[in-house]
């Protein structure tokens, strides 16, 4: 007896169970309220565009789309790895003392002296927030993709439909979406939709009759029937900070906008450029319930006629739609 237990132990260490080669090789997430793929990716591997090689190892998850608080999924170790950042370069002694007496001969004694950030706005930060308009339109839409995928991201190749018409090669387009119908939280009439642009792509040629083209950015899911519209570029520019001079009006939609490992809070107001709206305008945000006092600020990022969409950058308190300016 005694010698079949030592086999039995010899064979353990030797050869591991199943579950421990589990252990080494995932770590398991347990889903919270609100997540998405993109989102459990973006958080726990710094790069939302692994949520596909996520869902690959969860097979019991059918649609990407849909996944519940309490669920558990495995994120492989191995992606974990690819985040992990190398330290810098050891500095010499020498390097050491020339960067000292550098910054010695800058910057005064005893004072700290704090980097000046130039306050821009990203294009990709612009292109994402979106706007609020009454309808979305467009000139197309995305039709299917060769792999029969209806969930695309960046650098994939997707068919395309521009109003019966074939564009030419290079040309790109926005992908958008609506993200639903905006009613005035004081007025309740229908303000329009939130459109969002969620990509941009590039045709790239002809195949089996349709137009192909491929994904250029994904700033989140897309899919297959997605709308495509006119591209234009958008360029950084600076962001001057300007009174409110008097106007007054009220936010009617909020957004959580994660784009690129960024996050931003995002808020759509009832004012724009024919109310006197500028970009860079900022505003303290009031909170409509009681006590009503300020818990915000917010900077103007663009603006339509009759809309404008701000970024939230300085907040007590989360702000919400019905909250007023």
């Amino acid at each position: 007896m005694r010698v079949l237990v030592g086999i039995f132990l010899i064979l353990l260490v030797i050869f591991p169970t199943t579950s421990n080669a589990e252990e080494t090789e995932y770590i398991e997430y347990t889903v919270k309220k609100g997540d998405t793929l993109w989102d459990i990716s973006g958080g726990n591997l710094d790069d939302p565009f692994f949520w596909p090689k996520i869902w690959k190892e969860n097979p019991q998850i059918k649609n990407p789309d849909l996944i519940y608080p309490g669920q558990r999924i495995r994120i492989p170790k191995d992606l974990l790895q690819q985040q992990v950042e190398l330290p810098p370069p050891p500095v010499s002694e020498q390097e050491a003392a020339v960067r000292e007496e550098a910054e010695a001969e800058t910057e005064p004694a005893g004072v700290q002296i704090e980097p000046r950030k130039a306050s821009v706005v990203d294009p990709d930060l612009l292109a994402s927030s979106g706007y609020i308009d009454t309808k979305i339109e467009g000139v197309g839409h995305i039709l299917s993709t060769p792999t029969g995928r209806t969930i695309v991201g960046k650098n994939d190749d997707v068919y395309i439909q521009v109003n019966n018409k074939k564009p030419e090669k290079g040309t790109k387009y926005y992908i958008i979406r609506s993200l639903g119908t905006v009613v005035h939280p004081v007025e309740d009439r229908v303000v329009g939709e939130i459109i969002q642009i969620v990509g941009t792509l590039e045709v790239v040629g002809e195949e089996a009759g349709y137009t192909k083209a491929k994904i250029l950015k994904s700033f989140s899911e897309i899919q297959t029937g997605y709308v495509i519209d006119e591209y234009y570029p958008i360029e950084p520019y600076p962001l001057k900070k300007l009174p409110a001079e008097g106007i007054h009006g009220t936010v009617i939609a909020s957004r959580d906008l994660r784009i690129l490992n960024g996050r931003y809070d995002i808020v759509y107001l009832d004012k724009g450029s024919l109310d006197g709206i500028k970009i860079g305008t900022v505003f303290t945000i009031m909170s409509a319930e009681p006590p009503r006092r300020p818990i915000a600020k917010v900077q103007v990022i663009s603006t339509r006629q009759h809309t404008s969409v701000a970024m939230v950058i300085e907040s007590e308190m989360e702000v919400a739609r019905g909250d007023y300016f």
